[in-house]
């Protein structure tokens, strides 16, 4: 992982989102080791490096102890069994103070901390725009986006309600850091792109 970047303004905030249920992994997806560390810390770690200097972790009641002690502070969604969609509105509420939120999944473990920088210093809807021209996560929003975060429903994030249409898209430097973790053969899959310092 490159040093750290210049610290963003306080009021521009992270969310990283790690209250899914992981249904499709065997075992606690987000504590399996990733090379030096669990898997949640890959993605955290880039947004460390990204400047973040305020950050939350959204996380379930199952999973919050898993962030005790870190520099995140954590929003526990009660709600987690409804879907991605009740993390974000939690991440909305948790930031409700600043003036934009990025929104991460912690389950990317080779997201890239320029691109988080991208969309954190961007202005009004940004998404990720993937190689089947999807938009998708991480993404980032200004804070008058916060109230229509937090009526979203289901499974599906912002972009999956149709939100990214008219929305501007950055692609990442690399393809390759919009794999996330599924299964414990997508995890295997992972390490084999290893060494990679986080």
């Amino acid at each position: 992982m490159n040093a750290c970047a210049d610290p963003l303004d306080p009021s521009i905030a992270v969310a990283l989102l790690a209250a899914g249920r992981g249904e499709r992994f065997t075992g606690d997806k987000l504590a399996a080791e990733l090379g030096p560390c669990p898997l949640w810390q890959w993605a955290a770690e880039a947004a460390i490096h990204a400047g973040f200097v305020t950050r939350f972790v959204v996380a379930s009641e199952h999973s919050a102890s898993l962030f005790s002690g870190t520099p995140w502070r954590t929003a526990v969604n009660a709600r987690a069994g409804e879907g991605l969609a009740s993390s974000i509105r939690c991440a909305a509420q948790a930031a409700k103070d600043c003036s934009r939120l990025v929104i991460l999944l912690a389950d990317m473990p080779f997201v890239e901390a320029g691109h988080l920088r991208r969309l954190a210093l961007g202005d009004g809807a940004l998404f990720t725009r993937y190689p089947d021209g999807r938009h998708g996560n991480p993404a980032g929003f200004p804070a008058a986006m916060f109230s229509r975060l937090g009526g979203l429903q289901g499974d599906r994030g912002a972009g999956g309600h149709g939100w990214s249409e008219d929305a501007e898209a950055l692609s990442p430097f690399s393809p390759a850091s919009l794999i996330d973790i599924d299964t414990v053969a997508d995890l295997a899959l992972a390490e084999a792109r290893l060494p990679i310092d986080p």
